[in-house]
C-alpha cells in the first residue's frame, strides 16, 4: 500500500476512535408507574455558571410505567430526571448505565411547583454499588447536611472559633477529602466543605483564593466547585479595591470595550490567572445586566465580544447559554407553541402587534376563575389595545378542553392549553397560581410579575392604555354641519 495512503487511513482510525472515546453512550431505563403515559426528560446541565440546564432527550412512560432515555455523554456531568415538573438530581458518568425506580408523593406531584414544598421525583437505583459515584455523594451529602444542620447556627452566628476546627474533625473522622482536581469526587467533597472555610474566613479572601482558586484547574462540571465560585466572586468587579468604578464606567456604559476591562482587571492580585479572570468578568457582566447603574445594551455588547473573541471554548459556551436564555426570554411569544380548543397549534406571536397580558391558571384554582371574570370586562374595555390570553396548565388536557366547552362561550378571548410544555414554564419562572406576564407589542417582555386582574390591572391599564383622543372640534360646529 502507498505509504501517503497508509497515512490518511490511520488518520482517520484515530479520529474515529477519538470520537468514540469522546462520545460515550450512556443507557437509563428504569420505571415511574404513577406517570404511565407521561414525557420523562433528562435535563443536562452543561452551564453551573449561570444554573441553566437543557433537555437532553426524552421517553414516553409505558402502559408499564416502564421508560428507557440514551444520552452520549463526555463528562462527568450533573442531570435531572424530569416527570411534569417534579425532578430529581444525579450525576452521569460516561459508559454507565442505571436503572432508577421513581416514586413521589402523589398530593404534590400535581402542585405546579411540588419542588416548594419539598415534593422530589425519589429515585433508588436497583444497583447498589458503593463505588457509584451517585452512592458515594449521596452518603457525604446526607451526613454534610446533619451536621450543618446541627453547627450552622454558631458557625454563622457564634464566636467560638474553634467549632469550625470541631466541625472539620467530625466530617473528617468518616471522610477525607483531598485536593485533586482530576478526581470528581474529591473534588466535590473538597469544594463542599470550603463552605466552611468561607464563613470561617470571610475576611481573608486571598487565603481563601490562593487555597480554593490559585490553581490551573476551573471545573465548570462540578457543582460544589462553581457554587463555591459563584460565592466567592459574586459582586466581584463592583466592590474590588483594585478596580476603580470609572474604569467599569468607561469601558461598559461610556463605550464597551472589554479588551481594557480585562487587562486592567488583572492588577487585582485574584485574578492574575487569565482564564479565570475571564470567568469572573463573564460572571459579573451577567450580574449587571439587572443593575440600573450599568446599561444593558452595551453589557450585552460585552457579553457578545468575548462570545466572538474568547480564547476560551467553554467560555464561549457559557455566554451563549446566558444570551440564548435571555432571548428565549425576551422573544417568547415567537418561539413557544401552545394549543387551541380544537388541538391546533398556536404560536402567541400570531398576537404580535398587540401588547399581550398572558393569564396562566389551572381549572381547579378558585383564585384563577374568579380572575377570568375580571378580564372579561378589560377585554370588552381594551380590545385593540390589549389582548389577552389565558394559558391552562392542567396536567390532564382532557380537564382543560371540558372547562372550555363548558364555558368558553362566556370569554371573549382565547383560552390555550400550554401542551405539557414544563420546560417553558420553568424558564418563566412560574411556580404560584394565579401567574401572569405582560409582552409588548413587538413580543418582547414587558413585565415579568404584572399587577394583577384584582390588584391594580384595571388602574395600570387606565393609565397606561388610554383611549385614543377624539377629534377636538367644537360639538356646535360638528352638529351644524350634520344638520
Amino acid at each position: 500500500m502507498h505509504k501517503k495512503l497508509r497515512h490518511i487511513i490511520l488518520v482517520i482510525c484515530l479520529c474515529l476512535l477519538s470520537d468514540a472515546h469522546a462520545q460515550t453512550p450512556v443507557t437509563i431505563t428504569g420505571t415511574a408507574t404513577f406517570a404511565a403515559g407521561e414525557e420523562i426528560r433528562l435535563l443536562v446541565y452543561h452551564d453551573l455558571l449561570n444554573g441553566i440546564a437543557e433537555v437532553a432527550t426524552t421517553d414516553i412512560i409505558d402502559k408499564h410505567g416502564r421508560f428507557t432515555l440514551k444520552y452520549n455523554s463526555t463528562d462527568i456531568q450533573l442531570a435531572q430526571l424530569a416527570i411534569r415538573t417534579s425532578k430529581a438530581e444525579f450525576f452521569i458518568v460516561p459508559a454507565n448505565s442505571y436503572h432508577f425506580t421513581i416514586s413521589v408523593d402523589t398530593v404534590l406531584y400535581k402542585l405546579v411547583n411540588p419542588e416548594k414544598y419539598g415534593g422530589f421525583l425519589q429515585i433508588e437505583n436497583a444497583k447498589k454499588d458503593t463505588d457509584d459515584l451517585n452512592f458515594k455523594i449521596n452518603r457525604f451529602s446526607s451526613y454534610f447536611s446533619r451536621v450543618n444542620d446541627e453547627y450552622a447556627f454558631r458557625m454563622i452566628y457564634g464566636r467560638d472559633a474553634g467549632i469550625f476546627d470541631t466541625v472539620r474533625a467530625i466530617i473528617g473522622e468518616h471522610f477525607d477529602f483531598q485536593y485533586n482536581p482530576t478526581n470528581f469526587y474529591q473534588s466535590y467533597g473538597y469544594y463542599t466543605l470550603g463552605g466552611i472555610d468561607m464563613l470561617q474566613y470571610n475576611k481573608k479572601p486571598l487565603f481563601l483564593y490562593q487555597k480554593y482558586f490559585d490553581n490551573d484547574y476551573i471545573l465548570y462540571n462540578n457543582p460544589a466547585y462553581m457554587s463555591l465560585f459563584n460565592q466567592f466572586y459574586e459582586g466581584y468587579l463592583y466592590y474590588s479595591p483594585y478596580i476603580p468604578k470609572d474604569l467599569l464606567n468607561r469601558t461598559i456604559n461610556e463605550n464597551p470595550d472589554y479588551p481594557t476591562l480585562f487587562n486592567e482587571a488583572g492588577r487585582d492580585p485574584k485574578l492574575t490567572n487569565a482564564r479565570l479572570r475571564e470567568l469572573v468578568i463573564i460572571k459579573n457582566l451577567i450580574e449587571f445586566l439587572d443593575n440600573e447603574e450599568f446599561d444593558r445594551g452595551n453589557v450585552l455588547k460585552v457579553l457578545d465580544y468575548i462570545r466572538q473573541n474568547s480564547s476560551f471554548e467553554k467560555h464561549v459556551e457559557l455566554v451563549n447559554s446566558k444570551l440564548n436564555q435571555i432571548q428565549q426570554h425576551d422573544k417568547a411569544l415567537e418561539e413557544v407553541t401552545f394549543l387551541d380548543e380544537k388541538g391546533h397549534k398556536v404560536r402567541l406571536k400570531q398576537y404580535e402587534g398587540t401588547p399581550v397580558y398572558l393569564h396562566i391558571f389551572q381549572t381547579d384554582c378558585i383564585n384563577c376563575v374568579r380572575e377570568m371574570m375580571i378580564i372579561n370586562e378589560l377585554q370588552k374595555k381594551y380590545e385593540g389595545r390589549v389582548q389577552f390570553v389565558s394559558l391552562c396548565i392542567d396536567p390532564d388536557k382532557r380537564t382543560c378542553q371540558s372547562f372550555v366547552k363548558q364555558y368558553g362561550k362566556q370569554f371573549s378571548w382565547p383560552i390555550l392549553y400550554f401542551d405539557e410544555q414544563y420546560d417553558w414554564l420553568a424558564q418563566q419562572g412560574v411556580e404560584t397560581l394565579p401567574e401572569h406576564i405582560f409582552f409588548k407589542a413587538d413580543g418582547t417582555l414587558l413585565m415579568r410579575y404584572p399587577p394583577a386582574p384584582e390588584t391594580g390591572l384595571p388602574e395600570y391599564l387606565l393609565l397606561n392604555f388610554p383611549e385614543e383622543k377624539e377629534n377636538n372640534q367644537n360639538p356646535l360646529f360638528q352638529n351644524r354641519n350634520k344638520q
